[in-house]
């Protein structure tokens, strides 16, 4: 009987805590705030975690001739979902930093 127990107690745990893992696609073309053109090559870093530690998960990569970005990143919901903070740098621009925006788009200003 105290097999059965520990099983079924493993099987409820591995349950729960695989369920709190979630993909998030993000998404997001950055543009010229003031010409409303696309920006290629700005440099992206994504970091996902909470209570202001943000290196539970982390991607990195630039956007493509179009100003598009685009990347999956599991993040966790096991105690309160994660934020996801993203920081866009190109040299010319000034550099930005936002929390939970990931999609949709980002304008760049010079």
């Amino acid at each position: 009987m105290r097999t059965i127990q520990f099983t079924f107690a493993v099987i409820i745990s591995a349950i729960i805590f695989s369920s709190c893992e979630a993909n998030k696609l993000i998404s997001v073309t950055v543009i010229d705030k003031t010409t409303k053109q696309p920006v290629d090559s700005v440099f992206i870093e994504v970091k996902a975690g909470k209570n202001g530690d943000y290196n539970k998960n982390h991607a990195l990569g630039y956007t493509d001739s179009n100003g598009k970005f685009e990347t999956n990143m599991i993040i966790g919901c096991a105690f309160g979902c994660y934020d996801i903070y993203m920081e866009y740098g190109k040299k010319g621009y000034v550099s930005k930093t936002e929390l939970n925006k990931t999609e949709g788009t980002v304008e760049l200003e010079h």
